[in-house]
């Protein structure tokens, strides 16, 4: 009940019922990570996505051997995720994703994801429907469109 709760948080799963969530949260895997430990790297391929439970992480876009690599582009807190976008393209991964502060993220296979979408597809209609909603609003934000 405990993950189902913090599901509850996550944006891409707003519009989900309980019987919806209780099916991700058997798609959980808690992991930990230290300050400066890095947890996704740019160029990987998106093996997985990742909820924030507890703790901060920075996203940095520029290659490490650039000047502006230690740039933080955003920094991302309790019930944002990361690495969703590997759902949508599964292209190689844009950004490094480090811990600024000890993290606890919730991880989920994408091959798991995506078969779960298959077998439920209001689950896989809400969450694209969702992470589509997020992006747009991050695409005016940033005056891009």
């Amino acid at each position: 009940m405990e993950t189902i709760a913090f599901l509850k948080q996550v944006e891409m799963f707003n519009g989900l019922s309980d019987a919806s969530l209780e099916k991700i949260a058997d798609l959980c895997h808690t992991q930990t990570f230290a300050p400066g430990d890095v947890i996704v790297a740019r160029n990987d391929p998106p093996d997985a996505f990742y909820l924030i439970e507890d703790g901060t992480v920075e996203v940095f876009t520029a290659p490490e051997n650039e000047p502006s690599a230690d740039a933080v582009i955003v920094s991302l807190g309790r019930g944002q995720s990361f690495g969703e976008m590997g759902l949508v393209d599964q292209g190689a991964r844009s950004a490094t994703v480090k811990a600024a502060t000890p993290v606890t993220v919730k991880k989920i296979a994408c091959d798991a994801f995506l078969h779960l979408c298959e077998n439920d597809p209001y689950v896989g209609f809400k969450v694209m429907h969702n992470i589509a909603a997020d992006l747009s609003f991050k695409l005016r934000y940033r005056n891009l469109i």
